[in-house]
């Protein structure tokens, strides 16, 4: 690499770095906060999400079950099945009114008799309701849809570009290669600041190459998935048609939700493997009941996220199966996205790293900052004086 090309590439990763940082450095402290979106949700609303232990709960579907034929007037959207005997069962409704008047699309009900304990609406709001939403929504469209999100999109595909311009700017300029190289992977504190911002820097970039890599692609991915991933899933991996299974009609019918959830038990007997149900999801007209299936009964995006049912309440026969796990190549790409983004792919693991990735990041803004800052004297008195500092 000659002299010119590395002020060239420099002054572009500068720049690009500047042009980004707000918004990088944003995106980045709050997807570190969002690794633990739902615990913390539970902990700043825990006057809604917790109870008194109840012994020997009863299963959760039965308790909705009895709340659907107590308040018609509410709609069940979706509602988890794997509540502690501590936990209220939080369930979905579509808009409607509170008791109270207000708007509302979640109620909270008690684990043991189905009694409405609480309710909210979880639109983003500047309170503690529906602050994670909020945080949510702003670090994927800065709540300005749908130009946000292409302006984040625009924003990943830049920090994408530049990060890998900041690798190219740790190759060495002369001597041996990999015995220069390998000094940019590492750090001292006892360096003096400035060095140590530097070396900082460089580092970071090099060590978190890869999940950093995964972090952007995946950014520009979810900003432009109707207008750029999908069609190139579509193209590169044709959709596959899944077969749905043969299961026996069910006993009482229509389908209630605990009548879906042993129709999913059984489906999941005949897959084989380690699925449970984990949540069950209603449509609006009526027409069909869901239950999603995961490997420890709990709804998270662990490889690539839950298998779906659904089967027509009137006949308790499947209409519809959401697989990415069973031949459909397409599904699975599509599914990819979120789990890596989200850390959620390997479980905790894979989640902490993604917290550790956010932090890094947003020092690597604050390091960056710095270096510029630093060198504003040196690049304004020209090639001269950079010589003679040389």
């Amino acid at each position: 690499m000659t002299s010119s090309l590395h002020t060239f590439w420099t002054a572009v990763h500068r720049y690009s770095g500047l042009a980004i940082l707000v918004f990088l450095g944003f995106a980045a402290l709050t997807g570190s906060v969002l690794c633990f979106m739902r615990p913390l949700d539970a902990l700043i609303n825990a006057d809604l999400f917790r109870q008194q232990p109840v012994s020997a709960p009863p299963p959760v579907a039965e308790v909705v079950d009895r709340f659907r034929a107590a308040h018609p007037e509410y709609a069940v959207r979706s509602f988890p099945l794997d509540p502690a005997a501590d936990q209220r069962i939080p369930v979905r409704i579509f808009a409607a009114k509170g008791q109270d008047g207000q708007d509302i699309d979640q109620l909270f009900l008690d684990r043991a008799s189905g009694a409405i304990v609480g309710a909210r609406l979880s639109a983003p709001a500047l309170n503690r309701r529906g602050g994670i939403q909020l945080l949510h929504d702003a670090h994927y469209t800065l709540m300005l849809q749908p130009y946000g999100r292409w302006f984040m999109g625009a924003m990943a595909a830049v920090w994408l570009i530049s990060n890998f311009v900041g690798v190219y700017l740790t190759f060495p300029l002369r001597g041996p290669f990999w015995t220069q190289w390998k000094r940019t992977w590492r750090f001292s504190f006892r360096s003096t600041f400035s060095r140590l911002m530097l070396d900082l820097h460089r580092s970071f970039g090099l060590w978190l190459i890869l999940p950093l890599t995964l972090l952007a692609v995946t950014s520009v991915g979810f900003n432009f998935f109707e207008e750029g991933y999908a069609p190139l899933v579509d193209r590169i991996v044709p959709e596959v048609q899944q077969k749905l299974p043969v299961v026996p009609a069910p006993q009482p019918l229509p389908l209630t939700a605990s009548g879906a959830v042993a129709q999913a038990r059984s489906v999941a007997a005949a897959m084989g493997g380690p699925w449970v149900p984990a949540s069950v999801l209603m449509s609006a007209a009526k027409d069909r009941v869901g239950v999603t299936l995961t490997d420890d009964g709990t709804l998270s995006y662990r490889d690539l996220g839950p298998i779906y049912l659904y089967f027509d309440p009137a006949t308790g026969k499947p209409v519809e199966v959401t697989d990415p796990y069973h031949g459909n190549r397409n599904l699975a790409a599509y599914r990819l996205l979120y789990p890596i983004h989200s850390g959620h792919v390997f479980g905790w693991p894979t989640v902490a790293l993604v917290f550790i990735c956010g932090l890094v990041t947003f020092a690597m803004c604050v390091t960056g900052v710095y270096l510029w800052w630093k060198r504003r004297p040196m690049r304004r008195g020209g090639p001269a004086r950079r010589e003679a500092r040389a």
